[in-house]
């Protein structure tokens, strides 16, 4: 559990996946779409679109199951691991989180009834203590986000082990998550378990360019443990 970092999902593509043959191998990409049934603060229900990137390098999937599968608006079942990505593009940096899918997961196509699914459940270290604030309006209510640092090794297509830290924006509107653990625990360092939902958020940069940031959100079904580490280990 302490080496966790798994996210399952099920929406539908918006468009056919995209393959391309690389000098090592294949990858293949896709952009799913997972909508969102919620009540908003006047107490009507409201839907809610998700966009997430999705990708894999698995020969066997791509050729058995994206290929002929993977097409605009198909429903499928996503399991897999969340990715930081960066990079550069016309002087300006950009930030990123994407699911991938290696050999511990899996793309499955479902039937087009299927209830949409969005479950995130990472471990990780704390990178600072988490931001509390207190909302403006009418209703208060508090917002807290902290940054967590999920460490993985991995061995590369050359057969090296390569050590990697990826890093991931949690945000809660709990209040009683917020007030009995994380004003209290979620300190710098701290390792938890965090389990909530993917959320894709846009916003506007200081240019006035829209970006899109992937972040876990901890609503009313999701949870953050604090774990008890032995200081003698």
């Amino acid at each position: 559990m302490f080496n966790s970092n798994i996210a399952m999902l099920v929406g539908r593509l918006g468009a056919d996946a995209e393959i391309k043959t690389l000098p090592n191998g294949k990858v293949a990409t896709m952009s799913l779409a997972v909508d969102q049934n919620f009540k908003n603060r006047a107490g009507k229900w409201q839907t809610t679109t998700h966009w997430f990137r999705v990708v894999t390098y698995l020969p066997w999937l791509i050729d058995n199951v994206i290929a002929s599968e993977a097409t605009k608006g198909r429903p499928m079942f996503i399991h897999g691991s969340l990715r930081a990505r960066s990079w550069e593009q016309e002087g300006k940096k950009y930030n990123s989180v994407e699911i991938e899918v290696d050999h511990t997961g899996g793309i499955v196509p479902v039937g087009a009834d299927s209830t949409p699914l969005n479950q995130v459940m990472v471990t990780g270290r704390l990178g600072g203590h988490a931001d509390i604030k207190t909302l403006p309006g009418q209703d208060g209510g508090k917002m807290a986000s902290f940054s967590l640092a999920a460490d993985r090794s991995f061995k590369d297509r050359a057969g090296e082990w390569q050590h990697v830290t990826d890093w991931l924006r949690v945000v809660t509107f709990q209040s009683s998550l917020i007030e009995k653990v994380l004003a209290k625990q979620a300190t710098k360092g701290r390792l938890v378990v965090v389990q909530g939902v993917l959320r894709a958020r846009e916003w506007g940069d200081k240019d006035g360019e829209v970006r899109t940031s992937i972040e876990i959100e901890v609503d009313g079904s999701g949870s953050i443990f604090p774990v008890l580490e032995d200081k003698a280990a």
